[in-house]
């Protein structure tokens, strides 16, 4: 039996102890550990597998909702703060957490058997999620270059901000996707193979991002240009990161709080990873330190491609 965790109750009627022999349950670590609850119940045994730095389970409730629930769930109840990190969902403890023995506290992964042998992205660039993460890798993916030669480029832009959009970085990356379908990748491949992927961790640059690149290239694949949590679980041969953040006033700490975000968006790539940002204001500490200068150490800053020309209108050219 396959099934999401939400259908399982549509095939299994009733939580009857033992009605699955064993239960596998994937990407665990994004998942809430409430979710687990109702297959837990049916099993007699579980396997839970996933990556604690992946992106966190997304809990959608206000400060003043999670105190409340705080309150009346635990506290109300003569339960700490401790008990509070273990088993709430608005914790910080996924799935995965709790089946490995973690305490709840922050950085604490619990005894899980960690698989190490990786298959996926080529060295210089999964280095960077085994330097960030300390995974302890063994990488197994044979070494071949890119189209474009190196397996890390990074391109620095100044940027513009306007409407929670950089609209520099929108340029800039549409001329390297230009560049990237003359050296033979492909904005839609249903096998992935060569495919292109564009990501930011703002929903309104992705956006952005997405308007502008299916305006020009119309079979751009929907899945193909998103935020982090479009790509989670997801590869394409080269990736392409739009930092959006550009102003000295630019707060970078969504993306450096933890190591997950930067850990999701350059695993995703299988030969290629392209960062495009203020490069100043991304070396100004933090995980997007490491990834400037790990780029700088294993792949290439490269000068700006040409910005392809704006079209012009019938009345312009009249």
């Amino acid at each position: 039996m396959i099934t999401t965790l939400h259908s399982l109750r549509n095939l299994v009627y009733f939580p009857d102890s033992g009605s699955i022999d064993r239960l596998i349950v994937d990407e665990a670590g994004v998942t809430p550990l409430h979710q687990l609850f109702p297959a837990l119940v049916r099993s007699k045994q579980a396997l839970i597998v996933g990556d604690p730095w992946q992106l966190e389970p997304v809990i959608a409730l206000s400060d003043q909702t999670i105190d409340s629930y705080c309150s009346e769930a635990f506290k109300n109840r003569r339960l700490t703060n401790n008990d509070y990190d273990l088993f709430s969902p608005t914790g910080n403890s996924s799935a995965y957490h709790r089946a490995a023995g973690s305490s709840g506290q922050s950085g604490d992964l619990g005894k899980g058997i960690i698989l190490k042998e990786h298959h996926r992205s080529v060295e210089p660039i999964i280095s960077f999620c085994d330097l960030l993460c300390n995974y302890g890798l063994i990488i197994k993916t044979p070494p071949r270059k890119s189209a474009l030669g190196p397996n890390l480029i990074a391109y620095d832009v100044g940027g513009n901000y306007h409407d929670h959009t950089n609209l520099e970085e929108i340029e800039v990356i549409e001329a390297i996707i230009n560049d990237l379908l003359k050296a033979g990748y492909q904005v839609d491949s249903p096998e992935n193979c060569h495919a292109i992927g564009v990501i930011s961790p703002y929903r309104s640059q992705a956006d952005a991002l997405q308007s502008r690149l299916q305006s020009r290239w119309k079979n751009f694949a929907d899945d193909s240009i998103g935020t982090v949590h479009t790509f989670q679980g997801g590869e394409k041969s080269a990736i392409v990161l739009s930092m959006r953040q550009c102003r000295s006033s630019d707060s970078l700490w969504f993306i450096n709080r933890q190591p997950n975000l930067l850990n999701v968006v350059v695993s995703r790539a299988q030969e290629l990873f392209i960062l495009v940002g203020n490069l100043e204001l991304l070396q100004s500490g933090g995980y997007t330190q490491m990834l400037v200068e790990h780029i700088k150490q294993r792949g290439e800053i490269r000068s700006l491609p040409r910005v392809l020309p704006k079209k012009l209108s019938k009345k312009k050219i009249e």
